[in-house]
């Protein structure tokens, strides 16, 4: 139960830091698509000048709601988990198997997936959404999170909150598995070498490095989910672009 509540806390804490990042990647994400021209954002620290100067502080937190949601339910079920999966096959205290953590990650990654779908659906529409001097990819008209739940079960039913699933799942199984992998194998590797003490200066490092293996695991899954799930949908679930 602690890493379950511990990982979906902490996961909330940090989007309520980075949310200007994660919108400013979901706009990122639609350029280009179908082979538009239009170019809004060039980098990421360009992109949180130009929606701050032109939108605001609400600009930049925009989904806000739904992606606290989403990565209290995602990382509470992945780290959750992850652990008990470890703990099942006896490599939980002290001891390193790569083979045993990336199977684990896969479960855990595609267990978060499954659950978390519905939020990033909503993350996502709601963080594209934007004015028309800064608008890319398709733009949805939610006004708030109930609002978009309204939206998207009358237009689409629950099959709206479930689009781009088989993209956002090997998306999660990619980020877990690499990441929880790549995390206590580099760990490991400092601790044995006795590079680094056991300390925040190890788990620091280890982490720095899990997330760089993490971003380019899951990257091609990401960009494709993310646009399945911002693009319109006809009646009857057929996209409309």
């Amino acid at each position: 139960m602690e890493n379950f509540l511990c990982g979906g806390v902490s996961a909330a804490c940090a989007i309520c830091i980075v949310n200007p990042v994660d919108v400013v990647k979901s706009r990122l994400q639609m350029q280009g698509e179908l082979g538009s021209t239009k170019r809004a954002y060039n980098n990421v620290l360009s992109g949180i000048l130009h929606v701050g100067r032109t939108e605001g502080i609400q600009g930049l937190y925009r989904g806000l709601g739904p992606a606290i949601w989403f990565q209290m339910v995602g990382n509470s079920v992945r780290f959750g988990v992850y652990h008990v999966g470890k703990k099942w096959a006896g490599v939980d205290k002290g001891k390193n198997n790569s083979r045993i953590n990336f199977l684990c990650g896969i479960a855990s990654g595609a267990t978060a997936g499954l659950i978390a779908c519905p939020f990033f659906v909503l993350k996502t529409q709601m963080q594209v959404q934007s004015s028309a001097s800064n608008a890319v990819g398709h733009q949805h008209s939610h006004n708030g999170m109930i609002d978009a739940v309204r939206n998207i079960a009358r237009e689409e039913g629950i099959r709206g909150f479930f689009r781009g699933l088989d993209a956002f799942v090997p998306r999660c199984v990619a980020l877990v598995a690499f990441q929880m992998a790549s995390y206590d194998l580099a760990k490991s590797q400092i601790l044995d070498r006795k590079l680094m003490s056991d300390g925040p200066k190890a788990h620091m490092t280890a982490s720095a490095f899990a997330a760089g293996c993490a971003c380019v695991a899951m990257q091609p899954f990401d960009l494709i989910g993310a646009r399945m799930m911002n693009q319109p949908f006809a009646h009857g679930g057929q996209p409309r672009l």
